[in-house]
């Protein structure tokens, strides 16, 4: 309730004052006002009296307005300003499984660059194209390093002073080599057979395959400098990229279906591993991962993909509202259901534009999220509707906040038909 009453009080500051109080000098076309009680309402929302005066509580006016029982009025002009949409209840074919477009992609966790421990030349490049694989040892350049041969030559005067390697300046000379990048055996080969070559092998510390060469042979480069880009690909990913509106559908944990495009008639199982806990861009999409065993080369990254997502029972054929209709609060649900317009203008052309509609709060029963035919979500309504109501869309958050300003039934106030 603190919570309620401090959107309460933040909607009374920003909304017109229109929408909270009607004076009944006004004129106004509703069809059996008079008959209503009028009541006096403090402009601070402190009290609802039957009489006017000053409020008990802040000592200002009270404001005369007309009372609608447990309905909220909205005029025209409110409809206006609340970009006021309505959706029907209507008996609709759910289900649970929709699919959503989908990308075979490389492992995030084994993409690897090698990189230029030191500044210098590339002399050789044993790499030729992208797609080849790399082992892990293997040499994949030649790199001609001032700053490297430098070093080979400290660590080979030391170790032929006499030194052994257990000598302390020694181990420090081969130590100043690895972390030049200088592989085990070439530290062995200086300090056991004085041999020191003014290139140097660049090794790829891991297997993977190729997916990008950045240096070509006589190229000059510093370090840090990446020489190729590498990735492990007896595992990929499968990303399926989905809309703002299957939000609620797609959860860790959901089974799943999917084929490549390439072969439809070929069906993939799976679970969904991650999902995105946000959108990309307002009003945007976000995706879900599935984490895909690709030892024997199957999948492709780049390779597109269809995946049907399974997400619950079936629903079948089922009473159901538009999700963009259900306020919920907890294990409550609440719609605003149209109880009738009261006031029609007529068009010239014989059309009829409601002048004046009323709402009221209606606790309903949901399934969860489910999607027609055409992808599109609804509520599966198993309590507190019919076919045929009509229920406020978009502005249903904003007549639920003038309810709970005028203390009538509302999403926090439980007290409402059901």
């Amino acid at each position: 309730m603190i919570t309620g009453v401090i959107i309460g009080l933040l909607f009374g500051f920003l909304l017109p004052w229109g929408w909270l109080f009607q004076s009944p000098e006004e004129e106004h076309d509703h069809q059996g006002s008079a008959d209503l009680p009028e009541s006096w309402a403090c402009p601070m929302l402190c009290v609802v009296l039957d009489h006017p005066g000053t409020c008990p509580v802040c000592g200002m006016e009270l404001e005369a307005f007309i009372s609608t029982g447990d309905e909220v009025v909205l005029s025209r002009h409110d409809q206006a300003m609340l970009d006021l949409t309505i959706g029907v209840t209507t008996v609709r074919d759910l289900t649970t499984r929709f699919t959503a477009p989908g990308l075979i992609e490389f492992d995030g966790t084994g993409l690897y660059s090698v990189t230029a421990w030191t500044g210098g030349r590339i002399e050789n490049l044993y790499v030729d194209s992208q797609g080849e694989h790399i082992s892990g040892g293997a040499v994949i350049a030649g790199i001609y390093s001032p700053e490297l041969y430098a070093a080979k030559q400290e660590l080979l005067v030391l170790s032929q002073a006499g030194k052994t390697f257990e000598d302390f300046g020694v181990t420090l000379a081969a130590e100043k080599l690895r972390l030049l990048g200088a592989p085990e055996y070439v530290i062995r080969q200086i300090i056991e057979r004085g041999d020191v070559s003014t290139v140097s092998n660049v090794i790829s510390p891991v297997s993977g395959t190729v997916t990008a060469i950045h240096v070509r042979e006589g190229e000059y480069v510093s370090t840090g400098h990446i020489l190729l880009e590498l990735a492990d690909i007896s595992t990929v990913w499968l990303t399926v990229y989905l809309t703002e509106e299957q939000s609620g559908l797609v959860s860790t944990g959901h089974e799943l279906e999917f084929s490549i495009d390439s072969e439809p008639a070929k069906i993939f199982s799976a679970v969904i591993d991650s999902v995105d806990p946000f959108l990309d861009q307002p009003g945007g999409g976000f995706e879900a991962r599935i984490i895909l065993d690709n030892a024997s080369g199957e999948f492709l990254p780049g390779q597109s993909a269809a995946a049907t997502i399974i997400n619950g029972e079936h629903p079948g054929t089922v009473l159901s509202v538009p999700r963009g209709s259900v306020l919920a609060l907890g294990s409550r649900s609440v719609v605003y259901v149209m109880t009738g317009p009261t006031t029609y203008v007529e068009g010239d052309n014989g059309s009829l534009r409601i002048e004046e509609a009323r709402f009221e709060p209606v606790q309903i029963t949901v399934g969860p999220l489910a999607a027609d035919s055409t992808g599109e979500v609804f509520y599966p309504v198993y309590a507190g509707l019919s076919e045929g109501d009509v229920v406020a869309l978009k502005g249903a958050f904003l007549i639920d906040s003038q309810a709970e300003l005028l203390g009538l039934p509302s999403l926090f106030n439980s007290e409402m038909a059901e």
